[in-house]
C-alpha cells in the first residue's frame, strides 16, 4: 500500500521565546515491512536540522532556533510503501525463558511502566501456559484489552500515570499500548513501544501507538490493542523504545515564551500503489 503522511506541529507563545533546542522522532522506518520513498522536513523559523541514530536505532532530528520567535512550526511530509507480513511462527511461550538476558531492557520496569503493580489482576488478564502458542496468547491479550478499555481523548493527558488509566479504563492509544506492555513484561514476554501513524481506524487522527512483541522465528511482531488488530499495511512505523519517553514525536527546551499553545494536524492518505498495473 502506498501512503502519504503529513504531520504539522505548531507552538504559539505569548512572549518571545529563544534558544529553542528540539528533538524530532518523525522519520518513518525503512525496513522489511515498509519502504520510505520520500521525506521532507520544514522548520520555521528556519533552522538546519541534524540527523542521528539514537540508542534504539531510530532516526532522530535535532535543531536549535537561536533567534527570538513567537511561533514554532514543524512540517513533515513523507511517502511510504507498506507490505503485508506473514503470520508469526507457532512457538510455545516457554521458549522465551532462555532469552531474558538478551531482551532485558524490554522486560524491565520504566518510570512510565512500573512493574510493582499486579497488572494481570488489575486488567483481568490470565497468565499464559508455558506450552501454549505465543502468537495466540498475544492476540488474546490484544482483544481483551480492546474489549475492557474505552478510547476517550479527554480521559488522560500525556503524563497521566498508567495506574490511573488502568483504574479509569479510558484513554488513548499511548495508554492502551503501555498497558499491554505492562501485561506482557509481567509474564516475561519482551515487548516494546512503537510510535507511528494509522491510515484508518481508532487513533488515525493523530500520531498512533502500538506494541511489538518478540516472537522467536519471526522477530518483532506488531499488535494494536486500540483497534484489536495485528499490524497491517495501514500502519506506518516511525520509532520504537521502552515506552513513550523514548520516542515522542517532539521534545525540547526553550528560554522564555510564557505558556504555550499547541496545534497538531496529521493526515494519512492512501495513494495508488506503484505495484498496480494499469
Amino acid at each position: 500500500m502506498l501512503l502519504s503522511v503529513y504531520h504539522l506541529t505548531e507552538y504559539f507563545y505569548p512572549d518571545e521565546a529563544r534558544d529553542s533546542f528540539n528533538e524530532l522522532w518523525l522519520y518513518p522506518v525503512d525496513d522489511h515491512r515498509q519502504g520510505l520513498l520520500e521525506f521532507r522536513l520544514s522548520i520555521t523559523p528556519e533552522s538546519m536540522p541534524r540527523s542521528r541514530q539514537d540508542y534504539f536505532h531510530n532516526r532522530v532530528y535535532d535543531f536549535h532556533v537561536t533567534r527570538p520567535h513567537k511561533q514554532l512550526r514543524i512540517e513533515m511530509q513523507a511517502k511510504v510503501v507498506t507490505f503485508a507480513v506473514p503470520k508469526p511462527s507457532s512457538v510455545p511461550v516457554q521458549v522465551l525463558s532462555s532469552l531474558e538476558s538478551r531482551f532485558f531492557e524490554f522486560l524491565a520496569p520504566t518510570p512510565r511502566i512500573p512493574l510493582h503493580h499486579n497488572w494481570l489482576e488489575l486488567l483481568e488478564v490470565r497468565r499464559p501456559k508455558p506450552s501454549e502458542d505465543l502468537h495466540g496468547y498475544l492476540l488474546e491479550v490484544t482483544e481483551h484489552l480492546n474489549r475492557i478499555l474505552s478510547y476517550n481523548t479527554q480521559a488522560t493527558q500525556v503524563d497521566t500515570p498508567l495506574i490511573q488509566f488502568v483504574e479509569g479504563r479510558a484513554g488513548v492509544c499511548q495508554d492502551y499500548a503501555q498497558a499491554m506492555l505492562a501485561v506482557l513484561r509481567s509474564v516475561g514476554i519482551p515487548a516494546r513501544y512503537v510510535s507511528g501513524y494509522l491510515a484508518t481506524g481508532v487513533g488515525s487522527e493523530g500520531s498512533h501507538a502500538w506494541v511489538e512483541a518478540f516472537v522467536p522465528g519471526s522477530g518483532w511482531c506488531g499488535y494494536d490493542p486500540t483497534n484489536n488488530s495485528t499490524i497491517t499495511e495501514q500502519y506506518v512505523k516511525k520509532a520504537h523504545g521502552r515506552d513513550y519517553d523514548d520516542c515522542p514525536p517532539l521534545k525540547g527546551l526553550r528560554r522564555g515564551g510564557g505558556k504555550e499553545s499547541l496545534n497538531v494536524l496529521v493526515k494519512v492518505e492512501s495513494l495508488q500503489t506503484p505495484l498496480t498495473r494499469s
